[in-house]
C-alpha cells in the first residue's frame, strides 16, 4: 500500500506542476492587475513615518544590493528589499485582500519575488509566473485550513504569507524538489503574528517579515538547510496547533487544477481602510448620492454587519490614523462628509474634525447573520453590510451591499485601477513617469530584466 504524501511534499509537487503548465489567461490577467495595484500601494506606503523608520533600521541591518526599495532611492540585498517593500505594502491598509484565509497575499509575495528576480536579473515573465505560484500555494493552504484559524485569532497574512513568499522564490530559483520541500518547511515552521497587531505598526512589520522569510528560507534550502517535512502532520505540528487537526487535503492536491485567483478571487481596495468597512461605505455613499442628503441632515446610521466585521473594526472612537483604519464609524463619517476616503484623509486633522466626531457618534453597528428579508443578488462576500440611514426630516433609507466595488465579484475598471495607481504615486511625491511605469507593469511579461522595472 502506497503511503500518503506529506503536505509539504504535495505543496512542492504543486509548485513544480504550476511551473510546468501554461497558466490560464484570466489568471495571468488578474495577477498583472494585482502587481500594478501592489506596486502603487508600496510606493505610497513608503512615505509613511513607520515605513521610513523600518527602512532606516533596515539600512543598519541589511547589506546594500541591487534590489529596489520602492519609493526610496535605496537598494538592498534581497532579504532587505523584501522586508522593507513588504512593510510598505501594508503600511496604509490599501493592499489587496483574499477570503481564502483572509490574507493580504500580494503585499507579502510580490516584494519577495521582485527582490529575488532583481537580484538574479530575471525576466518579467519569470517574475509574473512565480508571483502566481506563490499566491496559489498560499491560497491552497489557506483553503485547506479554512478561515477558522483567522477566527481563532491568528493573523493569517503573517502565518500563511511566509509559505506564499517561499513558494514564489523557490519557483524563481528553479530548486530541486527536496530543496523546495525544505524551503517551505523552514518558512512555515516559525510562523508569526496574532490579530492583536491590528491598529498598530506591528501589522505591517510582520507583513515585511513574512516576505523576507521567503527569501531567507529559500536561500538556506539552497545551501543545504533542512526543515521538518512533517511540520503540518507532527503531533505538535500546524494542523494540530492551529486548527484542531482539521485540514482539507484536497485543496493542496488540486493545485494547478483549481485557482485561488479565480475562486474566491482577490479584492482590490478603493479606500485605504480595512476592507471590512468597504461594503458599509459603499452603501452609505449610494444612499447619500441617490437622495442628495447632506451630512448635516443625517440623524443616525445603523450598519448591520456579520461577526467578522465586528471582530476587525474595533475602534469606535479612533484617535490615530491606524485606529481610524479599523473603525466603521470613521469610514462612514468620512463618506457622509466628503463622499470619499482618500490617503490624505488619514491624519489627525480629519479624525478630530468636529463634524467627523459628531458623525461618528451617529453611527451604530449591529452584528447579525444575513437579514432574511433583504433582497440581494448572488454577489455576496463574507463582509457584506445592510445600511439604514435616518435623516432629521424623518426619512429612512435602506440598502444592502453584498460585495463592495473592487471585490473579485465586482471588480474595479481598468480606469479605476490606473487612477488608484496614479493617486498612490502622487501621494508619495516620488518623481516617476506614472504612465510609463503603469504600462511597464501592465506588460510585465515583456521585461527582459526586472532591474529595468523601476
Amino acid at each position: 500500500m502506497k503511503s500518503e504524501k506529506l503536505v509539504i511534499q504535495n505543496l512542492a509537487k504543486g509548485i513544480l506542476d504550476l511551473d510546468s503548465i501554461k497558466l490560464p489567461e484570466n489568471v495571468t490577467s488578474i495577477a498583472k492587475q494585482l502587481i500594478i495595484d501592489v506596486t502603487g500601494v508600496i510606493i505610497a506606503g513608503s512615505c509613511t513615518k513607520s515605513a521610513r523608520s523600518m527602512c532606516d533600521v533596515a539600512s543598519e541591518v541589511y547589506s546594500p544590493g541591487s534590489c529596489n526599495v520602492l519609493g526610496r532611492n535605496k537598494y538592498f540585498n534581497p532579504s532587505g528589499a523584501a522586508f522593507v517593500n513588504g512593510a510598505s505594502a501594508h503600511a496604509l491598509e490599501f493592499d489587496d485582500n483574499c477570503y481564502a484565509g483572509v490574507v493580504h497575499g500580494s503585499a507579502v509575495v510580490f516584494p519577495a519575488v521582485l527582490a529575488f528576480a532583481q537580484h538574479q536579473s530575471l525576466s518579467g515573465k519569470d517574475l509574473l509566473k512565480s508571483f502566481i505560484v506563490g499566491l496559489e500555494i498560499e491560497f491552497a493552504v489557506a483553503k485547506a485550513f479554512s478561515n477558522s484559524i483567522y477566527d481563532k485569532g491568528w493573523w493569517t497574512t503573517s502565518v500563511l504569507g511566509s509559505i506564499g513568499s517561499a513558494a514564489g522564490v523557490a519557483s524563481l530559483a528553479k530548486l530541486k524538489i527536496d530543496e523546495i520541500e525544505n524551503a517551505l518547511s523552514l518558512a512555515i515552521s516559525g510562523i508569526g503574528a496574532t490579530r492583536a497587531v491590528r491598529g498598530t505598526n506591528a501589522k505591517h512589520y510582520y507583513c515585511g517579515r513574512a516576505s523576507e522569510n521567503g527569501i531567507i528560507s529559500t536561500s538556506l534550502a539552497i545551501k543545504g538547510g533542512e526543515g521538518p517535512l512533517n511540520v503540518f502532520e507532527d503531533r505538535n505540528g500546524l494542523i494540530s496547533v492551529l486548527n484542531d487537526k482539521i485540514f482539507k487535503h484536497s485543496f493542496v492536491k488540486n493545485i494547478g487544477k483549481e485557482f485561488g485567483l479565480l475562486e474566491p478571487g482577490v479584492d482590490i481596495k478603493k479606500y485605504p481602510v480595512c476592507y471590512a468597512s468597504h461594503s458599509a461605505a459603499d452603501g452609505v455613499k449610494a444612499i447619500v448620492k441617490s437622495n442628495n442628503i447632506s451630512f448635516e441632515n443625517v440623524d443616525e446610521v445603523i450598519a448591520t454587519v456579520p461577526p467578522i466585521i465586528a471582530s476587525n473594526l474595533t475602534f469606535q472612537n479612533p484617535k490615530t490614523a491606524k485606529e481610524a483604519q479599523f473603525s466603521l464609524e470613521f469610514a462612514i463619517a468620512m463618506i457622509l462628509k466628503f463622499g470619499e476616503i482618500s490617503l490624505e484623509h488619514l491624519s489627525k486633522h480629519y479624525i478630530m474634525d468636529s463634524d467627523i466626531q459628531n458623525l461618528m457618534a451617529k453611527v451604530k453597528m449591529r452584528v447579525s447573520e444575513l437579514p432574511k428579508d433583504t433582497k440581494y443578488t448572488e454577489k455576496i462576500c463574507p463582509e457584506w453590510a445592510n445600511i439604514e440611514l435616518y435623516s432629521k426630516n424623518g426619512e429612512c433609507h435602506k440598502i444592502f451591499v453584498g460585495a463592495p466595488l473592487g471585490s473579485s465579484i465586482n471588480p474595479l475598471s481598468e480606469e479605476m485601477l490606473y487612477n488608484k495607481f496614479f493617486s498612490c504615486v502622487k501621494f508619495s511625491k516620488m518623481q516617476l513617469d506614472i504612465k510609463s511605469s503603469y504600462e511597464k507593469l501592465l506588460n510585465i511579461e515583456k521585461i527582459n530584466n526586472c532591474q529595468e522595472l523601476f
